[in-house]
Parts: C-alpha cells; structure tokens; sequence
C-alpha cells in the first residue's frame, strides 16, 4: 500500500511541475522544480493562480 501512495504522490508532483511549465515557470529562485516538494510545488502553483 506504501508503494501505491509513493506512486500517486510522484503522480500528483508530475502533474503539478507540468502545469506550471505551462505557466512558463521552470525553477524558483534558487532550485528546479523537480527539486521541490510536493507541498512546495502546490503552494508554488496557488501563487501562481492569483489575480
């Protein structure tokens, strides 16, 4: 079941990174997008949706 969940999370961070590739961000100040975590990533993209 562990596994699952890593699978998933990997999933959901995959998509994110996408997603904000569409958006034409490609690395935070000081890192790639693949070095953030999920939590980061997700907070990273609601900065990115706000008006």
């Amino acid at each position: 079941m562990t596994e699952t969940l890593t699978q998933n999370n990997e999933k959901e961070k995959n998509a994110l990174i996408i997603k904000l590739l569409n958006e034409g961000v490609y690395k935070t100040k000081n890192r790639q997008l693949y070095q953030l975590s999920f939590n980061e990533l997700k907070t990273l993209y609601k900065k990115i949706l706000q008006p």
